[in-house]
């Protein structure tokens, strides 16, 4: 017989009786006995089995909350420091601050894990096969991620920008992070949309725009005339007004002939952040010299003329 047959059986014989151990822990009450083994390591030792992981919790959480401020004003400082355009520099230090949070948070919570007597690394190991599963039904989150990247890639909005998204929501930019873009309304609601979501940006705020006024004026009042008025505007406008504005107004001409009158429109080129400002102007400016002339603005309205038949009885005599 060969001697070393023996220790052959010796060591299955050991390997099974490990399995069979670790298969009873695993579809047994192997966690009822380590909770009974920690209540009673709480009893006779509390100081080592409770005070001390409670205050490592403390410290972890302490730690975590200092990181978190730290690391939101180390961002803002260098973002001070660098000269880059403060719009841009507003967008990617809140881009930075969102990914350095969910940092923070994840090896908080592993760091936690493991003072309470969790091990995460089988979770983490089986990410892969946990990735595949859930993967069909993270499809969208990985569409906002990704577009996300592209809106800041592509220079597409920045934090303070004024615009329309998808043809419906306009407002002003509060955030763009990595899943989220926060948009708010004039009237102050704050519209959370998802990158994903997001596939048409009109945006105010990008090197220039041109003010367009258009007023509508009877058709009895000569053009020479209410040319000659609007050319006053124009001039008032670009006196005043001349630091906003990168081309002075001027009348683009009858634009438009319709039941009320004659449309004349006014344009001007000027800075984005100044845009509103001027046509509000140009607007309050036409208004005051209309009515400085004695000329009032076009309206809907109805003429009647009687009948030649009625005419001609009201000429017979008797």
């Amino acid at each position: 017989m060969n001697p070393n047959m023996p220790v052959t059986n010796g060591s299955v014989d050991t390997t099974t009786d490990a399995a069979k151990d670790s298969a009873s822990n695993l579809s047994g009450f192997g966690w009822v006995e380590g909770v009974e083994k920690k209540m009673w390591a709480i009893i006779h030792n509390p100081v080592d089995a409770l005070l001390l992981p409670l205050a490592r919790i403390v410290l972890i959480l302490f730690l975590t909350y200092v990181a978190l401020r730290f690391t939101g004003k180390l961002i803002d400082r260098i973002f001070q420091l660098k000269r880059i355009d403060r719009k841009k520099a507003l967008t990617l230090s809140k881009l930075i601050k969102s990914f350095a949070r969910y940092a923070i948070y994840f090896v908080a919570t592993l760091t936690l894990l493991f003072n309470i007597g969790i091990d995460p690394t089988p979770v983490l190991a089986s990410a892969g096969i946990l990735g595949l599963a859930i993967g069909f039904g993270a499809q969208n989150l990985v569409r906002d991620l990704i577009s996300g990247f592209f809106i800041i890639f592509e220079d597409q909005m920045e934090v303070g920008d004024y615009v329309q998204v998808n043809g419906k929501i306009s407002g002003t930019v509060e955030e763009i992070g990595i899943r989220v873009t926060k948009i708010r309304e004039w009237n102050q609601r704050l519209h959370y949309l998802s990158n994903g979501e997001i596939h048409h940006v009109a945006n105010y705020n990008r090197v220039q725009m041109r003010p367009l006024v258009s007023v509508t004026v009877p058709y009895e009042i000569e053009t020479e005339r209410v040319e000659g008025i609007l050319n006053q505007v124009c001039e008032d406008i670009g006196k005043r007004f001349a630091p906003y504005l990168l081309e002075k107004p001027s009348i683009y001409g009858v634009s438009d002939l319709d039941e009320s009158g004659v449309q004349y429109t006014l344009m001007a080129l000027s800075h984005p952040e100044q845009y509103w400002l001027i046509e509000r102007e140009m607007r309050k400016s036409v208004a005051n010299a209309f009515r400085k002339h004695d000329i009032k603005i076009a309206y809907p309205r109805r003429i009647l003329e009687p009948h030649a038949s009625i005419q001609e009885n009201e000429k017979t005599p008797g």
